[in-house]
């Protein structure tokens, strides 16, 4: 099973000890990853299904939306308030690399007003982002849920989003005609 760092991190959890309560005799094996390296490793039967952040092609793939996440900007709390995508001009993102759809959200919001980072800080953990992010190198984009479970908020300064920025789907997603008793009861 894939799934991306913030579901692993704030929802995962208790849907798996739900699962393994249900169904003890089946393995899960996690792999971690962005939403588009998790969607490569379906399609190439490398792993069966993963929780995946829309938007993506759902060619060969089927899809039911599993979560909804609220989509917050955080930056050190010494930052002016970022309300528009020009109150981020001049810094720099801190995020998963290049197929983490977060990543791609928060590029698309600041590119519509042709707002550029002054870089991009590629990192594998959200605990290093909020490192980061608090020690003033940047501003990153997080779903609030997982702010929560990494406890950093007094360390931060958090900024809501646009609605149609903040909101996201997390799907679960699995080849289409694929078929299994762990698939289904993972559905269920």
């Amino acid at each position: 099973l894939g799934t991306m760092e913030s579901t692993a991190a704030a929802r995962l959890p208790p849907l798996l000890s739900r699962y393994h309560r249900h169904f003890p005799e089946v393995h899960i094996e996690l792999v971690t990853g962005t939403s588009g390296a998790l969607l490569d490793k379906v399609r190439h039967f490398e792993i069966d299904a993963a929780f995946v952040a829309e938007a993506f092609l759902p060619g060969g793939l089927d899809v039911q939306p599993a979560f909804a996440e609220e989509l917050v900007l955080i930056s050190a709390t010494d930052t002016p308030p970022i309300k528009t995508p020009q109150d981020a001009q001049h810094r720099s993102l801190i995020a998963f690399n290049a197929g983490c759809s977060y990543r791609r959200t928060l590029q698309e919001w600041l590119g519509a007003a042709a707002v550029l980072p002054e870089r991009v800080l590629e990192l594998g953990s959200y605990h290093a982002i909020v490192a980061c992010v608090a020690a003033g190198a940047g501003i990153a984009i997080m779903p609030r849920s997982v702010l929560e479970v990494v406890q950093a908020q007094q360390a931060l300064a958090v900024f809501a989003l646009p609605a149609p920025v903040a909101r996201s789907t997390t799907c679960l997603v699995w080849r289409s005609g694929h078929a299994s008793a762990a698939l289904e009861a993972l559905r269920g």
